[in-house]
């Protein structure tokens, strides 16, 4: 099979840094909105007699090649994880995530990539391209509702994108907050925190979801016009974050409808319960790249990125990591 890098979590931390991510998702959605690269919807398969599951995201990236040639250089992959749930795994990692990289020319296996880490980033990542393509102008308070890993590096991603004036973390636990304050500050990022997740959407601009709440923990009172929200918790048919009347009132855009309406429970709930249709999405993430579609209508509008995270952020990622691994001498090389 030849020669296979290796890259641990530790690996992809230290390759790849929050701008990077950006430009790597932001080109991926203008080629998949292009034709240029492919990806297909997350299939899942659940495990017999136990709560828990194996996911696949599949995608096809390909490199910028001079045109008319046709592309000559890029990259299959596919990012595999598990997941399981319930008391008799509280002990245990329940999510292993991984992804795989092929070469594009021969399909012979290039790289296995832990990919916690890189998913995160990258859900982190495509936010900030949405929100630099849909917010308006100017914004400079972030608020962050959910202190986890997903709130990290929305967090991480937006200082970069837009250098906010303020940030306020808001979360239910007191001990979340600190810890997520703390890996902020240790990245020179200060953040004030706060349990009133009211008070933080009233006075933000750009507001980050990244919670695994089952029920609505936004209503359209709170959000002020001209707001733009990134929802990406509610990345399962069975979670919400937003009321129905503040998606009502907003420009939606997802990253791909064909999954958004599979999975994204802030869409799919309502949706089932006739109180919306699927013409609430105005658009795909690639068509407001590409400027096919606009992000936002006027500078009183609010926006929404419902975001559930697809195959071509992931492979785009990865295939910028395997770059600089290779050209740095990163990871572990072993011969398959």
């Amino acid at each position: 099979m030849g020669k296979v890098r290796v890259l641990s979590e530790a690996d992809v931390k230290g390759l790849v840094s929050p701008l990077e991510a950006q430009q790597a998702v932001e080109q991926a959605f203008q080629d998949f909105a292009n034709g240029i690269s492919r990806m297909a919807a997350r299939v899942t398969v659940p495990i017999p007699d136990i709560v828990g599951n194996i996911r696949i995201l599949p995608a096809v990236k390909v490199m910028p090649t001079p045109r008319p040639v046709p592309p000559t250089r890029g990259y299959l992959g596919v990012k595999v994880y598990t997941g399981y749930v319930g008391p008799v795994f509280k002990d245990m990692e329940k999510d292993r995530f991984t992804v795989l990289l092929y070469d594009m020319r021969d399909g012979a296996l290039l790289s296995i990539i832990a990919a916690r880490w890189l998913g995160a980033l990258r859900t982190g990542a495509t936010a900030a391209v949405a929100t630099k393509h849909m917010a308006r102008r100017g914004a400079t308070r972030l608020a962050v509702v959910g202190a986890g890993e997903q709130g990290e590096t929305q967090a991480l991603n937006l200082v970069a994108l837009l250098n906010p004036e303020r940030i306020v973390a808001a979360d239910q636990s007191q001990e979340s907050l600190a810890a997520f304050a703390s890996r902020l500050a240790q990245a020179g990022i200060r953040v004030d925190t706060t349990t009133d997740t009211e008070g933080a959407v009233r006075e933000s601009e750009v507001i980050c979801l990244a919670t695994t709440s089952r029920a609505p923990i936004v209503k359209a009172a709170w959000v002020r016009p001209g707001t733009h929200i990134n929802a990406i918790g509610a990345n399962v048919a069975n979670r919400r974050e937003l009321e129905v009347d503040l998606l009502r009132g907003s420009r939606v855009v997802v990253e791909y409808k064909e999954q958004a309406f599979q999975e994204a429970g802030d869409l799919v709930v309502p949706m089932k319960a006739g109180e919306i249709t699927a013409d609430i999405v105005a658009a795909e993430l690639g068509e407001v790249v590409t400027g096919a579609k606009p992000g936002r209508t006027s500078d009183d509008q609010i926006t929404v990125f419902k975001s559930i995270g697809v195959a071509i952020e992931d492979v785009s990622v990865a295939a910028l990591a395997y770059e600089k691994a290779s050209q740095q001498g990163v990871g572990t090389v072993v011969e398959m």
